[in-house]
């Protein structure tokens, strides 16, 4: 299935844990969804959200323009060029 903003589908996340903080604030800072700030989101806090990424057209923006990024990324073949490159560069 993958990730929903490969499909460029905008994101309402929340969670505190682990490394959730972090991911949540790179979507919120990326503009392609909300941050709920929570680790137990509301379903009252979830609707409001869920229909202001769907009434802002520039939540859906953000996240095609990361969509398309995804798409065109080499993603782990770009990797294995870069240390089969490297490797050849050494003696």
């Amino acid at each position: 299935m993958g990730s929903p903003l490969r499909h460029g589908v905008p994101l309402v996340v929340a969670g505190q844990s682990e490394e959730k903080t972090e991911v949540c604030a790179r979507v919120a800072w990326s503009g392609a969804g909300i941050d709920l700030r929570t680790n137990r989101a509301k379903p009252d806090d979830v609707a409001k959200a869920v229909r202001k990424v769907l009434a802002d057209p520039s939540y859906g923006q953000h996240a095609q323009r990361i969509g398309r990024a995804i798409a065109e990324s080499r993603g782990v073949d770009a990797l294995v060029d870069l240390v089969e490159n490297e490797s050849r560069r050494r003696p």
